[in-house]
């Protein structure tokens, strides 16, 4: 499980961030520290702006107040957008997907060497899909798709690494295991992981950081402290229960709690 409690450097720092497209904010003073070897998680529903942040984030879009700050430099970004039903239409194999994140633009100019080829095989051993290398990515399932496209995104040894819904149409396992992926990046390599999500569940078990957004605003702050009862209860605006068994948390309906309870009544 994750533990919010440790301090790490900060990658980066988010000081009340206004941010909106023309006219409209999507997003009104939001603060966050993004710090190396830990993941930070974007909840909310869509339109809540969760994907304006991670655009900022990636320097797609200027923020209308505030500022992004970087303590220790600029640093190497990799990037894993939504799912995206056109990426399943090239006629690419997912060694050659990997090879996209080398550099970008290569796949139409040239060929990758061996040297290159080399590191995508293990950036896709990482992953568990090299036995996958010369498959059409269009016929792998979702679940492997992401872990290709994943991948695509660590290929080149970044130092942060920005998701997008990366589970989104996956099921719970296939979840849990690309999730417990992003852990292990962040744990071992030193990364600094962003991921944008609606599954609490998985924030409840793997992320460090959670910021809950809603209606443009943020409340951020260690995963034991932000998803508890009450703060979910407010976020969601109906009663919420956090539950843990044999280590594991999770998120439930506080009327399932309630009814439980009332049917182990004699």
């Amino acid at each position: 499980m994750a533990d919010g409690g440790t301090r790490a450097p900060t990658l980066l720092r988010v000081m009340d961030v206004s941010a909106g497209y023309g006219k409209l904010r999507t997003l009104s003073n939001v603060s966050i520290d993004v710090q190396r070897g830990k993941v930070t998680a974007l909840v909310g529903p869509n339109g809540c702006g969760k994907t304006t942040l991670l655009r900022v984030l990636l320097g797609l879009l200027n923020p209308q107040a505030g500022s992004v700050e970087w303590p220790q430099g600029r640093v190497r970004v990799g990037y894993v957008p939504q799912a995206d039903a056109s990426e399943q239409i090239f006629p690419v194999s997912a060694l050659e997907v990997v090879c996209m994140g080398l550099t970008p633009g290569m796949a139409l100019l040239r060929s990758p060497g061996s040297r290159e080829r080399a590191d995508c095989q293990e950036a896709m051993e990482r992953f568990d899909v090299a036995r996958l290398a010369g498959h059409p990515f269009r016929e792998l399932s979702g679940g492997q798709r992401q872990r290709v496209m994943l991948a695509r995104a660590t290929v080149a040894n970044p130092e942060l690494l920005v998701l997008d819904e990366p589970v989104r149409g996956l099921d719970f396992a296939s979840s849990a295991k690309l999730v417990s992926s992003m852990r292990d990046l962040a744990l071992n390599g030193g990364m600094a992981v962003v991921v944008a999500t609606h599954s609490l569940d998985l924030v409840a078990n793997y992320a460090d950081t959670v910021a809950l957004f809603k209606e443009g605003r943020v409340l951020a702050g260690p995963v034991a402290e932000i998803l508890d009862d009450a703060h979910l209860t407010d976020y969601l605006g109906t009663p919420i229960h956090v539950a843990e068994v044999d280590g594991i948390r999770m998120v439930v309906p506080g009327e399932m709690v309630t009814r439980s309870v009332d049917e182990q009544r004699p």
